[in-house]
């Protein structure tokens, strides 16, 4: 072995070992980004570094390192494609960082390296706000503060506790200037900046096209997607259907959305009975907007396209809130363009020959296309179809005929596409509508949470009269998919994602407060911008606020606050009690001084006794008599209050 168990112990003593820990903790939330071979190549650099603070023999020579940083340095270039981007900036930054330790000797390049880690960290905030992140991120830095003083100081003259105890009281000393900085510091509207897109890595979310299995698979997520605060009641659940995009090329086993939809601008018919609602989006990386069926405005720097789909001007990559409009009882687009009759029947050349066959027979024997939809839902309703998160494969491009006639087992995308092709086979429009259904109520703040489990996709057909209506043929397989939730409409033995045992466990209520927090927290913290600022200052101080006006507050508030940390500083600050017996010797020192003999800092009171008795030949009595009390008082019996009167006595009395 490398390192004997006295080793290991002398090691966690050392400076070096405090770095290492401080540099791991910094990088270890970015290794579920990196590829693996980055994240086994900074583990092997750190314990490279600790197997050479004991073993001088394993210290790689200059030529050595730097081979290895242009290696790895263009490894991470080649598999990024680019060092700008979040992920591969800070890839890279970890990289060289690991490379830069391997070569550290001196306390410099030690504090170097933990000031750079300081830097490092703030990047976690580029992929993650949440609370839990920040928790974590208030240790390290804690720690890092720790390795500071370990680099510092001699290990072997302060305890653990005592670093702890220093760190955490230099940490929290600088909460209150971080508060007001956070409160009071006036936000810019926008990003200060912004770094390419990352196509290493992707949120969840739902996807712009839709296949068999691919919305069960988000399933498996409980990630948030978007919380809504209605303004009044909240609607049934059966009408809580969220807008996202809507789909309309299919090439017999993919939906996609194909071209935009040119059509002259939407129209919509709805009730005088309007629902109000503002929802605080997650960041995806994309420009969809969610809207409730049917939004009837749109939010700023959005856009409200023929399909009715709001998308805004820019990707949302960070908390996104807006306000909206909508009706649930509603008539769109009465007139159909020649485009979106053309799109909206076609269907591939080949492939399916059974559901073609059965629709065309469809058609004949049912004279309405209302028909026709009502029957093609008793089909599913009455041929013991079932809904299952585990569907069978369907491989192929007659995927919809082994569905149909074979598995009859599938998931919301199945009985869309399914459903579609039989309209469209029927010669009725029909298109994909593809987003979210449903949410759950939080009882303790009263927002509903939309989550990506709640992923959906539906059927809009375009009846006469009519314009396009909502169809969901899930609703008629498992109709408690619509007016409850997914976890209901699952069959008892159905596979289900761990999170649902939670949902109906002795966790619920807990799960219920967690939620409530992370909305608050998203709610202020991370969604404090410019214009909530400017709302929330303007109500404490009862004016309206400008930005002047925020930066000489800012000014005030952090003057007066450092004036009382630097109050409480130097009240807790102990004072340094002098011993009285030191005092009187101190006195005996100065007298002499101040008569030409000064006491060396190295001079202990024997030496500097002989020397004093030769020096004041006529006081040598009374010198040799000040020093023995005080060696005797000081250093051989308990203290004697009048020997140390006597002593004191003798001093003020001494003359020259």
């Amino acid at each position: 072995m490398i390192f004997q168990t006295g080793q290991l112990k002398t090691l966690s003593l050392s400076p070096s070992f405090w770095v290492v820990l401080s540099l791991f903790l910094v990088i270890t939330p970015h290794f579920q980004r990196f590829p693996l071979w980055i994240s086994l190549t900074i583990i092997s650099l750190f314990l490279w570094h600790l197997v050479t603070v004991k073993h001088k023999k394993y210290l790689p020579n200059k030529f050595l390192l730097t081979i290895i940083t242009i290696s790895i340095s263009a490894a991470t270039i080649f598999y990024y494609g680019t060092i700008l981007g979040k992920t591969a900036g800070t890839a890279f930054l970890s990289i060289l960082l690991a490379v830069k330790l391997l070569e550290s000797r001196s306390k410099r390049d030690y504090m170097l390296l933990t000031g750079i880690s300081f830097f490092i960290i703030t990047t976690n905030f580029l992929f993650s706000q949440t609370i839990l992140t920040v928790i974590y991120m208030f240790i390290t830095v804690i720690i890092l503060v720790m390795s500071m003083i370990s680099i510092d100081l001699d290990d072997l003259t302060i305890t653990l506790k005592q670093k702890i105890k220093i760190s955490a009281t230099l940490v929290f000393q600088a909460l209150p200037m971080m508060l007001i900085l956070f409160v009071l510091f006036p936000r810019i509207p926008g990003p200060l900046w912004e770094l390419p897109d990352d196509s290493k890595s992707a949120r969840s979310g739902l996807s712009n096209t839709m296949s068999p299995g691919n919305i069960s698979q988000l399933i498996q997520s409980n990630d948030v997607a978007f919380r809504v605060k209605f303004k009044d009641k909240l609607p049934p659940q059966n009408k809580l259907y969220w807008r996202a995009m809507v789909l309309w090329n299919f090439d017999g086993r993919n939906w996609e959305q194909g071209k935009q939809n040119f059509n002259a601008t939407p129209t919509i018919e709805g009730s005088k009975q309007v629902v109000e609602y503002t929802i605080t989006l997650e960041p995806h990386d994309k420009k969809y907007l969610f809207a409730l069926d049917m939004p009837i405005n749109s939010p700023e720097n959005s856009e409200y396209n023929a399909d009715f789909l709001l998308r805004s001007k820019n990707k949302i990559e960070s908390l996104y809130q807006y306000s909206l409009s909508s009706v649930l009882n509603y008539r769109i687009q009465k007139k159909l363009s020649a485009w979106e009759i053309n799109t909206g029947l076609k269907i591939p050349e080949t492939g399916n020959p059974e559901t073609i066959a059965m629709a065309k027979e469809w058609k004949i024997k049912f004279n309405s296309p209302q028909l026709v939809v009502n029957h093609a839902l008793k089909y599913f309703n009455k041929n013991k179809f079932s809904y299952t998160l585990r569907p069978p494969l369907t491989p192929g491009y007659n995927s919809i005929d082994q569905f149909l006639f074979k598995t009859k087992k599938g998931f919301c995308e199945h009985y869309a596409s399914s459903f579609a092709f039989l309209m469209r086979a029927a010669g009725i429009p029909s298109r994909i509508v593809i987003g979210y259904q449903g949410g759950e109520l939080n009882p303790v703040n009263q927002y509903l949470t939309v989550k990506q489990s709640d992923a959906h996709a539906w059927t809009e057909v375009w009846l006469k009269n009519k314009g396009w209506v909502r169809i969901d043929p899930t609703a008629s397989i498992a109709p408690e998919r619509v007016e409850k939730n997914l976890n209901s409409a699952l069959s008892q033995n159905d596979y289900r994602p761990f999170y649902m045992y939670l949902d109906n466990g002795p966790f619920k209520k807990l799960i219920l407060y967690w939620d409530a927090i992370d909305n608050s927290w998203k709610q202020w913290v991370v969604g404090y911008n410019s214009k909530l600022q400017h709302e929330f200052l303007s109500s404490i101080f009862n004016t309206d606020m400008n930005l002047s006006d925020i930066a000489i507050a800012m000014v005030i508030m952090m003057f007066f606050s450092g004036m009382i940390i630097t109050f409480y500083l130097l009240k807790s600050t102990p004072k340094i009690s002098v011993d009285p017996l030191q005092k009187i010797y101190n006195q005996f020192c100065s007298k002499l001084s101040k008569n030409g003999l000064t006491r060396n800092v190295y001079e202990g009171p024997v030496d500097f006794s002989l020397r004093a008795a030769r020096f004041f030949p006529e006081q040598k009595n009374s010198i040799e008599l000040i020093t023995k009390i005080y060696i005797n008082l000081k250093f051989k019996s308990k203290h004697n209050n009048k020997l140390v009167e006597k002593m004191k006595q003798m001093v003020r009395t001494l003359k020259f």
